[in-house]
């Protein structure tokens, strides 16, 4: 994994009007922004209107034969920031006879679309990527972030210019360096408090977008186009799960991970002591003994998790690291603001940076257990929609489609002034009784509050483009399949690459680690997505494929329940007098940038929770991380 960042001014192009000294050192700091993400090297390619520019993390072929931008041998040029896990079949396959330098897979990238063009190859990869390829033949720019969305992906565009980087706050110096104006976006703003992440196409300014998970594009005289991702393949009556379709699966992950294992550096695990992080250990435990596993833990949070982890690194066989996390971490949200470029609500993100810089000061590859909860139904909602195809299709209620109506209503008229357990339990069942629609939308948090922190003006924005309006176009765009696998189709299409793949990605590359997740192999989901989605969640137990597998690794005893993963005591640590303080004072202050943002009427919401005994922590941490990303990146 590297960091990426590019320029391309087609006007420049055509006229063969070589960049500046000035302005190639301007690329040359931004570019060297993104140091963190590859500390083992830099490379500058530039022709007439373009410059392609890279951080190389070394993991393969760490010669200088894997330097890049690398040239395709065509007059264009790659810059790459991922892994092509599949780079060495490619290459046997795809290119048998082409002598090649390195022993990596940037160039067997580099080669792939040189000779087959972006869809072929992007359709032929298994891996995580963000990359840029200026293809001299057509005088484009083609631009790629991987299915899953592991890797992220910047873009800034205006007529014939357009930019691009691997992490926000690289390209936003690069802006600000040419003189170009940035404005918050408050609709990306209300989506961050609404849910804690911003998804694409949005980032925290107007003027820059993201591309989206598989999404590709190409710039070119006509302009920027986009073009989206693959359907996700799932059939509108999917198998059952037997013996044959364990053992298919069994084999298919056992592959996945180790393909993963193939690198030139030490590779480890992360191990939560979660069915998914205890499967990947065991597997690569079994594939190269001996290596190491990370746990973070909480003391008095975490501790069946923690035990858990102890008697999966014992029965795996692996060296087990513990990573002990204590509340003045808390001082550190400066440096994930650094790091994420906008603002980012997933209190998660901390203990993941935390065990990454354990995990970074001896190895520079971990494999992880993210990916088994969205396919394989790990989340309570997931089984509350596995519930609704009981109620409303082995049992069909006739009450189910009159009652979301009547509470909906009481939720829109009462639910800002309920107590928590009862909002709990409206949520409950409104995810259970309504319209699929308004089940997927249905928010614990009353986002007409959430709006009231907003100008009046932009009510109607946020009602139509607001965090819940988004939501809802997703759901109709995943027509074609049952309730229960569009349920799932959601998690893996918004919650997974917006929020889980960002936290940890910046984490990990914060520290030049690379994460790699066997259970998001393609060939793997694939898979999974052809097992009726009932057999891989019901209403009493979620992720029955990977207890399937983890039956046949690992004890009995390494099966944990309901799991917390890498998290810590938000509202514990987040309830002290001095953090309310600092937060207060920042949001009466007013946020720079945001005159429509309405700190006070915010303050006083905290205020009413607080008296409610509600938790904060989740609403405050985003507040103050809001606040911190504001002074550090927004003007007055």
């Amino acid at each position: 994994m590297c960091g990426v960042f590019g320029v391309v001014d087609l006007e420049r192009q055509a006229d063969g009007v070589a960049w500046t000294a000035g302005e190639l050192a301007a690329v040359t700091a931004a570019r060297d922004i993104l140091q963190h993400r590859g500390p083992d090297g830099a490379g500058l390619w530039h022709r007439p209107g373009v410059v392609l520019a890279h951080r190389r993390l070394a993991i393969l072929d760490l010669s200088p034969t894997g330097h890049q931008p690398m040239e395709d041998g065509r007059g264009g040029a790659l810059t790459f920031n991922g892994e092509i896990y599949n780079y060495l079949e490619l290459r046997r396959e795809l290119l048998a006879g082409l002598s090649m330098r390195s022993s990596g897979d940037t160039e067997v990238l580099a080669a792939l679309l040189a000779r087959l063009g972006l869809a072929p190859t992007c359709a032929a990869l298994r891996g995580m990527y963000a990359f840029a390829w200026w293809d001299a033949g057509s005088r484009a720019l083609h631009l790629a972030r991987d299915p899953v969305g592991k890797k992220p992906l910047y873009v800034w565009q205006a007529g014939p210019r357009l930019a691009f980087a691997s992490g926000l706050q690289a390209l936003v110096t690069w802006l600000r360096s040419q003189g170009i104006a940035l404005s918050v976006d408050p609709v990306a703003i209300e989506h961050h408090l609404a849910s804690g992440y911003i998804a694409a196409p949005r980032t925290a300014f107007r003027e820059v977008t993201k591309l989206a998970a598989g999404e590709t594009a190409t710039f070119d005289r006509a302009g920027l186009h986009l073009h989206a991702a693959r359907p996700l393949p799932i059939p509108p009556r999917g198998r059952r799960l037997d013996l044959a379709g364990i053992d298919a699966l069994d084999g298919l992950l056992q592959t996945a991970v180790q393909r993963r294992l193939r690198s030139d550096v030490p590779v480890a695990t992360f191990l939560s002591g979660g069915l998914d992080s205890s499967l990947i250990t065991a597997l690569a435990a079994r594939a190269q003994p001996g290596i190491t596993a990370f746990t973070a833990h909480t003391p008095g949070h975490n501790i069946e998790e923690l035990a858990v982890a102890r008697r999966v690194a014992q029965a795996a066989g692996v060296r087990h690291e513990l990573l002990e996390l204590r509340a003045g971490d808390i001082d550190l949200l400066d440096t994930l603001v650094e790091h994420h470029g906008e603002p980012f609500g997933d209190t998660s993100a901390l203990p993941t940076y935390l065990i990454a810089q354990l995990a970074g000061r001896t190895h520079r590859v971990v494999l992880t257990g993210d990916g088994g909860d969205e396919v394989q139904g790990g989340y309570s909602g997931a089984r509350l929609f596995a519930l609704r195809h009981v109620i409303h299709d082995v049992l069909p209620l006739p009450t189910a489609d009159r009652l979301p109506k009547r509470l909906g209503d009481r939720v829109a008229d009462e639910g800002v002034g309920l107590h928590r357990r009862h909002r709990d339990v409206q949520f409950k069942l409104m995810r259970l009784l309504a319209a699929g629609i308004d089940a997927a939308s249905a928010q614990r948090d009353d986002l007409q509050r959430l709006h009231g922190l907003f100008d009046a003006s932009l009510h109607a924005e946020l009602a139509t483009s607001g965090w819940r309006a988004q939501w809802r176009q997703r759901w109709q765009q995943l027509s074609g399949m049952t309730e229960l696998d569009r349920a799932l189709a959601m998690d893996f299409t918004v919650y997974l690459p917006e929020d889980l793949c960002v936290k940890v990605d910046v984490a990990s590359m914060a520290h030049a680690v690379e994460t790699r997740a066997p259970l998001l192999d393609l060939d793997f989901t694939d898979a999974c997505w052809q097992v009726r989605p009932f057999d891989r969640v019901r209403p009493w137990q979620s992720k029955r494929i990977v207890r399937a597998l983890l039956a046949r690794h690992l004890p009995a005893d390494c099966v944990l329940g309901p799991k917390l993963g890498f998290s810590i005591p938000v509202d514990r640590w987040l309830g002290t007098a001095a953090v309310k303080a600092e937060l207060e004072a920042a949001l009466l202050a007013g946020l720079p940038g945001m005159p429509w943002f309405d700190g006070g009427a915010a303050v006083r919401e905290l205020r009413r929770r607080d008296q409610l005994g509600e938790a904060t922590g989740t609403l405050r941490w985003r507040l103050l991380f809001l606040a911190r990303w504001v002074r550090r990146f927004c003007d007055r």
